[in-house]
Formats: C-alpha cells, structure tokens, sequence
C-alpha cells in the first residue's frame, strides 16, 4: 500500500484513484476476495444462460406462496418415513409446482398433471434432470447445498421457480 509511499502525503492519498488502486491491489490478493468474485461471476453467466433459456422456452417465473419452513402453526412436519421435511408451493398463472424436501431428495408434483421434465439448477448449471410421471410427479435424489431453482417444461408451456437456498 502506499498509505506513506509515493501516493501519499501524511498518512493520506493525494487522491481517489490513488486510494481506488491501493484498495484493489489489496483486496486483489485476499483468497475471499478471490473467491466471492468467482462466485458472482459465476452467478452472472448463469442468469445470462437463464434468461437465453427463458427466452427460448418462454418461462413463467412461479412465485413461492407456501414454505413450511416459515409457518410458525407447522412445527417438525414429518414425512410417513418420519423424516423432517420442508414443503413449498410455486404459483404462476394456471401453472404450479408443490415440492418436499428431505435430508436425500426432492420430490414433488408439475400442476396440471401431465408428463414433462424438471431439471434442477444451480449457479453453475444444471446439477439434476429428471422426466416426470402421467401426473406430474418426480423425485430428484440428491439435497443441494446453496441457490437452486426447479425449470419444469411440459405440453403445457415452461416455468422456473424463484431461485432458493435450500
């Protein structure tokens, strides 16, 4: 830094873009600095593939109306395996999607029912792809770490749900 070098003049920098170099340069060679920037650039490309994609495939963004997790009325719901899980409903318009989640999987159900494809996303692409039954039902076996979002496709148009830490 050059907080007392060149650019500085009793303790202070002669201007901004002294202070603007001095605070990259430091910042530069901190490994979290490193790694939040990957992360975000990261996320960047992966809502410029998204919105290609939405664009491709016309997606309803679903809006996330029920989640367990935040209904205080609903306390350790279990599963009949009595495991804990946590559900969440997305709404869009005439088009859903209802999703338990446990310690191993993600299941739930495309509404209208019908057969179609749910991939799961998260910031670095696709990590599961599943197709769905007669009725709409699918299960992923895998519980993600971070952000995620469901695109879900059918006969009856495309949706993505809003991006979640789950």
């Amino acid at each position: 830094m050059s907080w007392h070098g060149d650019d500085g003049v009793n303790g202070q920098w002669v201007d901004d873009e002294a202070l603007a170099r001095d605070l990259t340069a430091a910042l530069a060679e901190d490994d979290l600095y490193r790694g939040i920037e990957q992360a975000g650039l990261r996320a960047f490309g992966f809502q410029r593939q998204l919105v290609a994609l939405r664009d491709e495939l016309d997606l309803l963004l679903l809006e996330l109306v029920h989640d367990s997790e935040n209904n205080d009325a609903l306390v350790a719901v279990r599963d009949r395996s009595g495991t804990d899980t946590r559900s969440l409903v997305f709404e869009g318009l005439g088009i859903g999607v209802e999703v338990e989640l446990t310690d191993d999987h993600v299941e739930g159900q495309v509404i209208p029912a019908g057969p179609g494809r749910v991939m799961l996303h998260g910031p670095d692409g696709v990590l599961a792809e599943v197709d769905t039954d007669e009725v709409g039902y699918f299960r992923v076996d895998v519980r993600p770490h971070g952000p995620v979002q469901l695109v879900c496709s059918s006969d009856t148009g495309a949706c993505a749900t809003q991006w979640l830490v789950w």
